[in-house]
């Protein structure tokens, strides 16, 4: 043991002072144990323990002597992101109380361990402490100080003990003896109830240093309450420069990562928090598409206990929508089923760069949901989310272009096409032309930047709007301004190369990290399955077929109140009353709401503003795969069918069910441009259906002819009132004016929705803005604990985060039998 020590203090002479302090404490004990947890990796999941014991005499030999001993814990932070609680119990019969008593040997251990630089302090308080009196406010942390946002966790003693009015809280030396020694205020506010626990929302200074004490002071002056040393994660200060809440101003990127709430506390200057009130909130999720659904799941587990959800459709997933052309939703249970994804239909889940593969992380939300909800639902087969392989390319996917077919009436594959020059039509490009696409397909193909997506959106999204991308093109350009102003193309160039090209360069950046994905992935039996999922979690708090209209918003009493009509015909309106609302509703749908008082300046222009792209998609039922049987090269999943045929766009074939028998559903049309979107859901119903079934029996030939069931799905968002579009599709210099306001909470309104986030038109996008709203309402409550857990459970797992962002241990109760 005596080596153990000194080698392990070998190089902290500093820290040994305070040691021997430790030692000269130990005069009047028999033995001193010190038992050591330690938390081995940045999740936190592995932990390692040793129980140190040694003599009095052997500990006054190495480090001296002292009068008393004052800490029975400390936390302390060591090497290689080592971090953990030491205890020290004096007497001999501590031993029989711990359930595992290890001897620490390993030199990797001791000297991690030991070479702790904050143990320093802790140790300097030790030296000059005496026992705490008992004071009738307790008052602790229970999480680790590892941003410059905590919750402080009060509470009273007893009734007839607890101190009568205002109390001043204060942070600084656990000898102070005045509140005007402190380092800081935290509030002034009055003390704990007797009834429960109350909280002070701790914004914590970037200077202020770990070691100190939290303290309650009376009106009097007088100590009535103070805490063990706190001790301040190293990284703080650093992770505080880039956080999630919920200012630009206060130097928080709202434009990328977003995990440190302090600016939000600051500004709303939260003093003493009511915890079970604040859980007690009543809260209107306005839409049970996947952001609205997302919201409640994290509230939920929050605690929070007064949640609502008012959906104007009767079903929940919003634009996650399967259509079941035969079987219905659990038909694929019995092998009896046909379905196409009339919303999103599949998630990229890798990507090769640079000879390495990379996962796509935010798309990791959606799996990591999954997980989840198989987990709340027991694994249920009715109820489960599977993944399944997405076939996306193919080479055996045809090439309809100028009517050219084979002599079998099919058209040719692609790899056919790529062997033939005679069956393909070859673009003809000037030189200019062809020059600008070749540098065009440079920048918006950048290996290094589709890395930086792939593993850090939130980052990427933040380094383009900044300018800190190969090419100096950043948020405010479009592709088309880009050309003609940056690069000084032609008019006529440009045009021919990028279209209309009114979107930015982060839109066509993503999507095209995402369309080079090496592997996808969708779900077993359709989408719809995600959603359908949460039905035992929210069917009791939800409302179907509320459709909501008119926001009112009382800035005297906080309140917001909802008014919804049962039938557009009724004069009168219903209303109901919240503390807060979260609209998890399209702005197509929302700008034809009325608030009042009304919106006002950059949230009232989003919502006016931000455009949507309209996709129109036609499933067509057929008796048999004939893809699969009759075509001379099968083709198995993809999208990769192309045509000239106007108004077409993708036809897609099943990933599910590969070499099933019975009836089977195609994409057989799938077209997002505006102007063909507009175009073909001004059709009716029947002649658009018409014309995607010629198209199909011309492209495919005899191969298709005869098997069409007369079963179609036919889906033009903007035709649904209550999306008014397929996705948002923000312009250049949109989500650096916008996306800030989503993450300002609007007089008791919290926006949330795929078009505030920073990825548009996956599920991935709308899962983000959920998370995004349900931080940003519990950080409005002063539950700063809970909007850790929450970035803790669903972000941290993917986002770039300090390496050492590490968590005291929480809970001792099962090793030291008590709490």
């Amino acid at each position: 043991m005596h080596g153990f020590l000194s080698s392990a203090f070998s190089n902290v002479h500093f820290a040994r002072v305070h040691l021997h302090s430790l030692g000269r404490a130990a005069n009047s004990l028999g033995s001193i144990w010190i038992h050591i947890r330690t938390n081995t990796s940045p999740t936190r999941r592995l932990q390692r323990s040793a129980l140190l014991w040694m003599p009095v005499r052997e500990a006054d030999d190495i480090l001296g002597g002292s009068s008393s001993l004052a800490i029975t814990r400390m936390h302390y932070q060591g090497d290689d992101c080592d971090d953990g609680t030491a205890v020290f119990f004096p007497g001999e019969n501590v031993g029989s109380r711990l359930s595992a008593q290890p001897i620490l040997t390993a030199a990797s251990s001791q000297n991690s361990i030991m070479k702790a630089v904050l143990v320093t302090a802790l140790f300097g308080q030790l030296a000059r402490s005496s026992p705490r009196p008992v004071l009738p406010v307790d008052i602790d942390t229970k999480a680790a100080l590892n941003s410059r946002l905590a919750n402080v966790y009060l509470s009273s003693r007893s009734a007839e003990s607890a101190p009568a009015g205002a109390l001043t809280y204060t942070y600084g030396e656990c000898t102070s003896e005045s509140h005007q020694d402190a380092h800081h205020v935290i509030a002034t506010a009055s003390g704990p109830t007797s009834s429960g626990e109350s909280r002070l929302a701790w914004s914590i200074p970037e200077d202020a240093k770990s070691g100190g004490c939290i303290s309650a002071w009376d009106s009097a002056g007088r100590l009535v309450g103070r805490s063990g040393p706190q001790t301040m994660h190293p990284s703080r200060s650093r992770k505080a420069k880039r956080g999630i809440v919920m200012s630009q101003t206060d130097g928080f990127d709202t434009l990328g990562p977003w995990f440190d709430g302090v600016a939000h506390l600051e500004a709303k200057s939260l003093s003493v928090v009511d915890a079970e009130a604040a859980k007690a909130s009543k809260v209107g999720i306005v839409g049970a598409g996947m952001s609205g659904l997302m919201t409640y799941l994290v509230l939920t587990q929050a605690g929070m206990k007064n949640l609502e959800i008012i959906e104007a459709s009767s079903r929940l997933g919003g634009r996650v929508h399967t259509a079941y052309l035969s079987g219905g939703p659990s038909g694929f249970q019995n092998g009896t089923f046909s379905y196409q994804e009339m919303g999103p239909m599949r998630f990229p889940a890798t990507i090769e760069l640079n000879n390495q593969t990379l996962n796509i992380s935010d798309h990791q939300l959606v799996f990591d949901l999954a997980e989840e909800m198989n987990r709340l639902n027991g694994h249920s087969k009715n109820l489960s989310i599977d993944f399944i392989p997405w076939y996306q390319s193919s080479q055996q996917g045809l090439s309809y272009k100028n009517s050219i077919k084979l002599p079998s009436g099919i058209a040719p594959t692609l790899a056919e096409v790529a062997q033939n020059a005679s069956l393909r039509v070859d673009l003809e490009m000037d030189d200019s032309t062809a020059a600008l696409s070749a540098k065009v397909d440079a920048l918006e193909t950048n290996e290094e930047f589709y890395a930086e997506i792939a593993k850090n959106m939130h980052k990427a999204h933040s380094d383009f709007i900044h300018n800190k991308v190969p090419g100096e093109f950043g948020g405010r350009w479009s592709e088309f301004g880009y050309m003609v102003n940056y690069l000084n193309q032609t008019l006529n160039d440009t045009s021919m190369v990028v279209g209309s090209g009114s979107s930015d360069f982060w839109d066509t950046l993503y999507e095209g990290m995402y369309f080079t994905a090496s592997s996808y992935k969708t779900v077993n039996g359709g989408l719809n399955r995600i959603p359908e999922s949460f039905h035992p979690l929210v069917d009791n708090a939800t409302t179907l077929g509320r459709k909501i209209e008119r926001v009112q918003r009382d800035k005297a009493t906080g309140k917001v109140t909802l008014q919804w009509r049962d039938s557009f015909k009724d004069a009168q309106f219903k209303s109901s009353t919240y503390d807060y609302a979260v609209l998890g509703v399209p702005f197509s749908v929302l700008k034809n709401w009325r608030f009042s008082p009304p919106l006002i300046g950059t949230i009232a222009n989003a919502i006016a503003q931000v455009p949507y792209n309209g996709a129109c998609k036609i499933a067509l039922e057929f008796s048999e795969r004939f893809w699969e049987t009759k075509l001379p090269n099968p083709i198995y999943g993809s999208c990769s069918t192309t045509t000239d045929i106007p108004g077409i766009g993708s036809i897609c074939y099943p990933s599910y069910d590969i070499n099933g028998t019975g009836p089977a559903s195609i994409l057989a049309s799938y077209i997002s441009s505006d102007q063909f979107g507009i175009r073909m859901a001004s059709l009716s119903e029947e002649e658009h259906v018409q014309y995607v079934l010629d198209a199909m029996l011309e492209i495919h030939g005899p191969a298709a002819e005869g098997l069409y069931t007369g079963k179609y799905n036919r889906k033009c968002w903007y035709q649904d009132p209550l999306e008014s579009g397929s996705w948002a599709s923000p312009l250049a210099g949109q989500h650096e004016l916008f996306i800030p306001e989503y993450f300002k909470t609007h007089d008791g309104v919290i926006f949330v929705g795929e078009h505030t986030s920073y990825t548009h038109a996956w599920i991935s996008s709308a899962l983000e803005s959920g998370i995004r709203g349900g931080v940003q309402l519990l950080l409005e409550l002063g539950l700063v604990d809970e909007a850790k857990a929450v970035v803790d459970k669903w972000m941290a797992r993917w986002i770039e985060i300090d390496v050492c962002q590490g968590e005291a241990t929480r809970n001792e109760q099962d090793i030291y039998g008590r709490t």
